[in-house]
């Protein structure tokens, strides 16, 4: 039976207990998640999946996003309620496994985990970032396995988990190793949740990634007079463990058939089918390589002249004004960096800074950034006048003053 690298690998070590703070743990992926590319779309059927219960539209092969006009809790909540799609919700208590486990269900097809973002209308900033895999089911349905452990500010991260979960088809709590009164302590509340109510789903499964006999009476306490049917399973020390106990759940809450998964990690998500060359390869000629537009043929006239002034000023080695909804460059000059990667890069740095503003409590305006590094500068600013328009410009450090330069740039006008 084959496996992925990742499937017997133990769990990570559980955090100190702060799960609903600052998303500290995961900050190598941070960047990749910030980075989703953004496109607009005229009729609102094709925005919101042309007609599929899944949630959001997809734009890439994985990546999904959901535009909205309010909080980003309340907007999902909305979706689900509207859509009612079928899928498995996995949260973390006292551990941080449940990303861990969609990488290594998307690992054993030699794909990637898929991102779900869900930004405001009219601006580019991702509200939140949660991360699922998509798993088609024999009946050719896609069902999506979510982590609750989304990339928010904390308040909205508390609140994504809860609508996740009370809606899911299956909901699973991935427990780490808590002592009693810890465990009771980070149940609370999930507890009063379920008695408070409105609470959808039926079905809860404990999977404890540690000893699992503190959990054996936690299951009564939590279901409380709620209704729901809460299961605890034994110990999953590793992914492929965790998953046969999810899938198999799953399994028997559906009755197998169409609706079954396959309970062998290595066989839950279909590789992607690589097409056979009908002859063989033959020899060519390499293709001249692509150039990205540039002061002399830019993307839109509209902006041309004002991306050549932009460039005129002294240690300018690259800038491009771009749209900072669908991350379209408008018009580039220079060389390197290219105005795709200032586009998009641009965009993840926003993004960033608008998540950490709003994690202090600071400004909802976008926000503007002078970064030095090592030898190069980086300007990154909304362009006056034009609301989700964005100048991103790369100088060198040796070339001019960096103060100077930023007051040059401020005294070149915009189109109108």
């Amino acid at each position: 039976m084959a496996h992925s690298k990742d499937d017997d690998l133990p769990w990570p070590p559980a955090p100190a207990y702060q799960h609903h703070a600052a998303p500290h743990h995961r900050p190598a992926v941070r960047a990749e998640l910030l980075d989703p590319a953004t496109q607009i779309v005229r009729d609102r059927e094709d925005y919101l999946g042309q007609g599929l219960r899944d949630i959001g539209r997809r734009i890439a092969d994985d990546q999904v996003e959901l535009f909205v006009s309010g909080d980003a809790p309340a907007a999902l909540q909305q979706q689900i309620e509207r859509l009612a799609p079928e899928y498995i919700a996995v949260h973390d208590v006292g551990t941080a496994a449940s990303l861990r486990l969609l990488g290594a269900l998307a690992g054993a097809a030699g794909g990637r985990v898929q991102r779900l973002s869900i930004r405001r209308q009219g601006h580019g900033v991702a509200l939140a970032v949660i991360q699922f895999v998509e798993i088609p089911l024999p009946s050719g349905t896609p069902l999506r396995i979510y982590s609750t452990d989304a990339n928010a500010d904390p308040q909205a991260r508390q609140q994504i988990a809860q609508v996740l979960l009370s809606r899911s088809r299956l909901g699973v709590l991935m427990v780490g190793e808590l002592p009693p009164h810890a465990l009771t302590t980070a149940l609370q509340p999930l507890r009063e949740a379920l008695q408070r109510g409105p609470w959808p789903n039926r079905d809860l499964l404990l999977l404890p990634l540690g000893s699992a006999t503190t959990l054996a009476a936690q299951g009564p306490q939590l279901a409380g007079s709620s209704g729901v049917v809460v299961r605890v399973t034994p110990q999953a020390a590793r992914p492929n463990e965790a998953w046969s106990f999810i899938s198999g759940t799953w399994n028997r809450l559906n009755g197998g058939g169409a609706g079954a998964l396959d309970t062998d990690m290595a066989r839950a998500v279909p590789r992607p089918q690589v097409p056979m060359p009908e002859a063989p390869t033959q020899p060519m000629e390499l293709a001249p390589s692509p150039q990205y537009p540039s002061a002399h043929a830019p993307t839109s006239p509209r902006w041309a002249d004002y991306v050549q002034r932009c460039a005129a000023v002294k240690g300018v080695m690259s800038c491009c004004v771009f749209d900072l909804a669908s991350q379209r460059p408008l018009a580039h000059a220079g060389t390197t960096p290219p105005p795709d990667a200032l586009a998009s890069q641009g965009t993840a740095l926003l993004d960033a800074m608008s998540m950490a503003t709003k994690a202090l409590g600071l400004g909802g305006v976008t926000p503007e950034a002078a970064i030095s590094i090592g030898p190069q500068h980086l300007l990154l600013r909304p362009v006056p006048g034009h609301a989700g328009i964005v100048l991103h410009l790369v100088l060198h450090a040796s070339a001019n003053n960096f103060t100077l330069a930023r007051m040059q740039v401020d005294r070149i006008s915009v189109p109108a």
